[in-house]
């Protein structure tokens, strides 16, 4: 059944391109001859939906995989920071004249290892958990921002796509009303400049219809950007999305932001991280361990002492003197600078974000009031005075000024409708992106 629909949609697209093309000038027949391909070449294609592309996109953008690898990278250094340098391992070989009371000593073994204040390894450890959770709120960052981007784009190809569309459907009626005027001027009661303006007419959408064939290459090469797809590629025409309900006031987007914004997370593990860092410079002036052991073999002496010829060993112990003050404290003062400035970075995310959720609040709000007074009222009343006055003049009770003007009227109407439905539906991604969204089940707007 499919198929059969699909297959009497190109025979009729092929059947309306013939029209065209037989009844416009060879430039506007060119452009609509191209337009129509496009449109038949989408038939073919399976519509696509925003939900895919974003599914596709988490695991194919080349930036989320760069975060995610950056994230996985400094988890790996968690492990790193609080594990013990190396022990050094080491042999002397003595030469002829080194001689004891009991013996010559022929060879010596050592090991030693350093041992770090016990509360310094916690410290790095710490440093570096919240360096990897700030990496992690960076990767979640990206993919949101990313996600953005594809809701943006996709919204902007689906404006286009069905602004392309209600241009044709004018085409259409101005087509109709072309025959119209020819027929009536046939019957001696019309005139001739009737088809000539609803040609002129038809010719001036022409801009309108290059402009969105250009922005909707712009957009389809941008997804397949994101979605790391060949430049080249093409999908079938966009599905509406549906229209977003907001269920929340500002005050509590902004408490939401505060919870689950990941620029704001990543500057408060920054800020812990910037605690640890300042306790571990001031641990500085602890001094560390350093404990080894050591063993000599010694060769046959010449006395008579019972201990001649017996191997030697021993435990070594020592601890470093932090003795040059200057480095600890511009360690310590270096941590505390780092320290204010993360805690002045977590400030500015705070009041970024109250700024953004403010300002796509009120964008959403407008576009969503106005969107129901297109559904409701401008959309409605131009499509029955559209249809009105087309009836009215072919039937010769209205002129032909009036048909122009009602489809002037609908036409504005109908790609305004697009227009703000597009910037709502970017206002409410514009929201879900500034104010953490979707982070934790169960959390919606």
């Amino acid at each position: 059944m499919e198929k059969t629909t699909v297959r009497c949609r190109i025979i009729r697209k092929l059947m309306m391109l013939g029209v065209l093309v037989a009844g416009l000038s060879t430039p506007a027949a060119e452009l609509w001859a191209q337009t129509e391909a496009m449109q038949l070449q989408e038939v073919s294609l399976d519509p696509v939906r925003l939900e895919d592309f974003i599914r596709e996109a988490s695991e194919s953008n080349p930036e989320i995989l760069a975060a995610k690898n950056r994230w996985e990278a400094a988890r790996r250094q968690i492990v790193q920071a609080w594990s013990l340098p190396d022990p050094v391992a080491g042999i002397d070989v003595m030469g002829e004249m080194t001689e004891t009371r009991v013996g010559p000593q022929d060879n010596r073994m050592m090991v030693s290892q350093e041992i770090p204040f016990p509360l310094k390894l916690w410290k790095r450890r710490q440093a570096a958990k919240e360096n990897a959770a700030a990496a992690y709120e960076e990767y979640r960052a990206v993919e949101r921002e990313v996600r953005y981007r594809l809701q943006s784009a996709f919204y902007g190809l689906y404006e286009a796509d069905t602004s392309i569309r209600v241009i044709q459907d004018i085409h259409d009626v101005l087509k109709k009303a072309e025959g119209t005027a020819q027929s009536l001027y046939a019957k001696g009661e019309g005139s001739q400049r009737d088809a000539a303006k609803a040609q002129v007419e038809t010719s001036m959408t022409l801009e309108q219809l290059y402009e969105l064939q250009v922005r909707q290459e712009s957009f389809a090469a941008e997804i397949n950007m994101l979605l790391n797809r060949d430049p080249l590629e093409r999908f079938g025409a966009p599905v509406k999305p549906e229209k977003p309900e907001l269920g929340k006031t500002m005050p509590e987007l902004v408490r939401l932001a505060e919870e689950n914004r990941e620029e704001i997370l990543r500057a408060r593990a920054l800020v812990r991280k910037g605690k640890a860092g300042k306790a571990l410079a001031r641990m500085e002036n602890i001094p560390d361990l350093q404990a080894g052991f050591s063993y000599t073999w010694v060769g046959s002496g010449m006395t008579e002492d019972p201990e001649d010829g017996k191997n030697s060993w021993m435990f070594p112990l020592a601890v470093n003197i932090p003795l040059w003050q200057p480095r600890v404290i511009a360690m310590i003062q270096e941590a505390e600078n780092e320290l204010r400035a993360a805690m002045a970075d977590e400030q500015s995310a705070e009041n970024q974000a109250a700024y953004e959720i403010r300002a796509a609040f009120a964008r959403y709000s407008a576009a969503s009031r106005i969107t129901t007074l297109y559904e409701t009222a401008i959309i409605p009343q131009a499509e029955v005075a559209l249809r009105s006055d087309q009836a009215g003049y072919e039937a010769g009770k209205t002129d032909f000024l009036n048909l122009l003007d009602s489809e002037r009227v609908y036409l504005n109407a109908n790609l305004g409708y697009a227009k703000i439905y597009t910037e709502m539906l970017r206002g409410f991604a514009e929201l879900q992106r500034v104010s953490g969204f979707g982070r934790t089940e169960g959390d919606g707007l």
